[in-house]
């Protein structure tokens, strides 16, 4: 993984779609349909400016749920999400559920650390993101933040961003370190789109469900190891560092790394700082490139983080993989 953070992912080759107009509008028009079926399902009242498809699929649904029964605002959320990629031909994979947005949801925003409030329409309100804007709406590419940094970002890439990390004034009203978090959780659906290599210092937490650097989760996991409070946690990790150890030489530039980061730790560093430090990043680069961590040992650890069953075909766990169904050969567009 080292070698492959080092060189960057392939970029895939760009491509279209069938051209085809008839091809195109039929597509299109079943996807609102459906959109419209499952709005007529969950009782919700069509946007003034539904087209046609949308309301062909709202009138056809006959089987709706009582209107006593209460939808929640994950189901919602939903709802709007795909509407709103609708209008924008964005394609909404079949992996982004109500589930995937329950799973999501989170009480403060990961970039402005606000708490996030719900239908109050206000700037805090929560809002789905994409990370990776060259790809769809899709597992592992997604975030819940507030609208505030939501709009912020607007069409901003991720070099921007990083750009935005490096001043010295505010971007768009949000300050440099604000700017800092967003490069750590946007770098990994960039890093796997084929738009970033290279390895860059963490500097934030790093949200579950996203698919994120490898060298982000074992810095994190690193730090884990010597510095959290709950003792069973920093054995399990010490013990997958370990684990990727395979030679003796590397598992003296873990202890090496390990002592770094915990003198640093026990002198006032932070997670989002300790790596920033020249001595633990290079004692993090020095290990890694000796460590034993293959692309299935990824999947493999970033499932077993989320709490998923690497055998369990039944949840989303099947849909695992950081480059499938992002329509990144079509710049994350339907067509």
């Amino acid at each position: 993984m080292f070698e492959l953070e080092m060189s960057g992912v392939p970029k895939a080759e760009k491509m279209m779609l069938p051209k085809d107009a008839i091809l195109q509008l039929e597509e299109k028009d079943k996807i609102g349909f459906d959109l419209g079926r499952d709005w007529a399902y969950y009782n919700q009242p069509l946007p003034d400016n539904a087209d046609a498809a949308i309301y062909r699929g709202y009138k056809s649904n006959t089987a709706r749920l009582s209107r006593t029964k209460e939808i929640d605002r994950f189901i919602k959320k939903w709802l709007q999400l795909r509407y709103h990629a609708y209008l924008r031909n964005r394609p909404v994979s079949e992996n982004v559920t109500p589930k995937l947005v329950r799973l999501l949801d989170r009480p403060s925003c990961p970039i402005t650390l606000s708490t996030l409030t719900h239908g109050q329409l206000g700037e805090h309100d929560w809002s789905v993101e994409r990370l990776c804007n060259n790809a769809g709406y899709a597992w592992g590419n997604l975030i819940i933040e507030s609208k505030f940094a939501n709009e912020a970002r607007g069409s901003m890439s991720y070099e921007e961003i990083e750009k935005a990390a490096r001043a010295t004034r505010a971007t768009n009203k949000i300050q440099p370190e604000a700017w800092a978090r967003y490069s750590t959780i946007a770098r990994g659906p960039n890093f796997w789109s084929g738009g970033v290599k290279g390895i860059e210092p963490i500097k934030s937490h790093l949200p579950r469900y996203i698919f994120n650097c490898p060298s982000h989760l074992l810095m994190e996991m690193a730090f884990w190891s010597c510095c959290h409070s709950n003792a069973k946690v920093r054995t399990d990790a010490n013990r997958v560092l370990k684990q990727y150890s395979k030679s003796e030489s590397s598992l003296k530039l873990a202890r090496q790394l390990r002592a770094k980061i915990e003198r640093k730790f026990n002198n006032g560093y932070r997670l989002h700082t300790i790596f920033q430090n020249a001595s633990c990043f290079d004692a993090f680069l020095r290990w890694y490139e000796t460590c034993a961590f293959s692309f299935s040992q990824y999947n493999t650890f970033v499932l077993t983080e989320q709490g998923m069953d690497v055998n369990d075909n039944s949840n989303l766990a099947k849909d695992f993989n950081p480059i499938d169904e992002w329509w990144i050969s079509t710049g994350g567009h339907l067509y």
